[in-house]
């Protein structure tokens, strides 16, 4: 399946303009990158029936949905990188002062994280950062998966009926070849050899000839 680019396009053709959007459609965003998106898609497919609107519309909403939703992964791991630090610093001094109760332990956190900090690796920060937030992150993974599989339902419907216009095009357009070179008198025939018409194999038989 081809696949379409963040733009929405695959193939950056320009077919012919689309027929006019059905106004009971839901309303357009305001962001621009999602015009872009749109416009970019509806340029290339010219959605010609309300079917293929409402698929074009459904992938564009979808792909936007599933960019922002990455987006909002990033966001939340990076501020709260402050309470993957605690988290780490919290985890060395647990293994350090194993009897410690967690109020106790949160203390301490808070007061030594300045310093140790520094030698705690990068990546147990990462995970901590990430485990520390988990709930919500898990939530905008599954609502991005969501997001996606939808995008790839409207963009096989979208890649079938643009196959099938195709398909149908190419045919019309031999119907029409044979038409014209027939003069409207039906398919054309390749015509025989001479020596493969009956008349011709009759007179040879006639000749002598085998």
């Amino acid at each position: 399946m081809k696949q379409m680019s963040k733009n929405g396009s695959s193939t950056g053709t320009v077919p012919k303009k689309a027929c006019r959007r059905p106004r009971w459609l839901a309303p357009l965003l305001e962001d621009p990158m999602y015009r872009r998106m749109r416009k970019a898609l509806i340029r290339e497919i010219a959605p010609e029936t309300v079917l293929e609107w409402i698929e074009a519309e459904e992938y564009v909403i979808s792909q936007y949905q599933s960019m922002r939703f990455g987006n909002w992964q990033k966001v939340i791991l990076e501020h709260c990188q402050w309470d993957g630090i605690k988290r780490a610093v919290k985890r060395r001094l647990r293994q350090r002062c194993p009897s410690d109760p967690e109020d106790e332990l949160e203390w301490k956190a808070g007061r030594l994280w300045p310093t140790m900090a520094p030698s705690i690796e990068p990546t147990e920060i990462e995970v901590e950062t990430f485990l520390a937030r988990q709930p919500d992150l898990d939530s905008i993974a599954r609502r991005s998966a969501t997001a996606l599989r939808r995008r790839d339902a409207a963009l096989r419907h979208i890649e079938q009926r643009r196959s099938r216009r195709t398909k149908q095009a190419a045919q019309n357009k031999k119907i029409a070849a044979r038409s014209m070179n027939g003069k409207g008198e039906g398919p054309l025939v390749e015509p025989s050899p001479l020596e493969e018409l009956p008349i011709a194999a009759d007179r040879n038989h006639q000749n002598g000839h085998r």
